[in-house]
């Protein structure tokens, strides 16, 4: 695409330093991308002449950026796994933090697993494993309808909607019409948050669901819902791969552990360094 003015001075990198000091440069490439309908490689690659009526567009996809609408949202689209997902404020942003979990059930190798992604939201998680886990069966749950909608959206959009069925409820109690749930994998991002720490979340975060956040009073509800009922819909020798949060791992350890039924097989750090998956095999 080149839009042609007399204004010859004015290019993308205008765009991308006009507002440098209070947008990053991922998310000026972000609105850039939505506002030429192109792809990032193409800012750099293309040429792309800007005139008023672009310039007066892109800073106000700025402003609402400033205002605190994260960008995914401002869009309508967010990254995950080198996948585009479709998002609205019906949920949770993918992050790439998750893709932790994703690429640990690939590197695991198994051979043609039937996979339960719990709250599954934009379906990123589910969406990228039956991309790369073509033999996969997977069973997605989420208690938004809402949620649901984008999800099976986004399993569209990647042709991998025969690998994927979702189910609306609340955790396990979405399998009440699934057929044969038991699951070599279950996987999920909860929600861990904990319900006093909102006031303090960044101003973008607490625009998003909050039922995809709120963790209960100390943030380990998910935690312990998952330890009491996943053995009912887990394989001998299954698996349970989920994110949690900072300074989490020993309280959702104990909470597995005293079922006597789990062994944590493994702690996942993210690119930071932090904890932030466990992985749990049931014995």
């Amino acid at each position: 695409m080149i839009l042609k003015t007399a204004d010859s001075k004015k290019d993308v990198f205008y765009l991308i330093n006009k507002h440098s000091g209070v947008v990053s440069r991922a998310e000026a490439e972000i609105l850039l991308e939505f506002l030429f309908n192109c792809e990032k490689l193409d800012l750099y690659v293309k040429e792309f002449i800007i005139n008023k009526t672009i310039e007066e567009l892109y800073d106000l996809l700025v402003s609402r950026r400033l205002s605190g609408e994260p960008a995914q949202y401002i869009t309508g689209r967010a990254e995950f796994m080198g996948l585009g997902f479709i998002v609205t404020k019906d949920v949770l942003i993918p992050r790439p933090e998750t893709e932790i979990l994703v690429n640990e059930i690939v590197g695991a190798r198994f051979i043609a697993p039937k996979i339960l992604d719990l709250c599954t939201g934009s379906g990123n998680i589910a969406v990228s494993l039956a991309k790369l886990i073509p033999q996969a069966e997977i069973i997605a749950t989420d208690i938004s309808e809402n949620a649901l909608k984008i999800a099976e959206k986004n399993a569209a959009l990647h042709q991998a909607s025969a690998s994927i069925k979702f189910y609306k409820g609340n955790l396990f109690n979405a399998l009440m019409f699934a057929e044969n749930p038991k699951f070599d994998i279950i996987v999920c991002n909860p929600p861990y948050i904990k319900e006093a720490d909102f006031p303090f979340l960044q101003k973008e975060v607490r625009l998003e669901p909050r039922i995809a956040l709120n963790g209960g009073k100390d943030g380990l509800d998910f935690y312990r819902d998952t330890a009491k009922e996943s053995r009912r819909y887990l394989k001998k020798g299954g698996s349970i791969l989920l994110e949690i949060g900072f300074g989490q791992r020993e309280a959702v350890e104990d909470i597995f552990l005293s079922h006597n039924i789990f062994d944590v097989y493994r702690i996942i750090r993210d690119f930071s360094g932090i904890e932030r998956a466990i992985w749990i095999n049931l014995l």
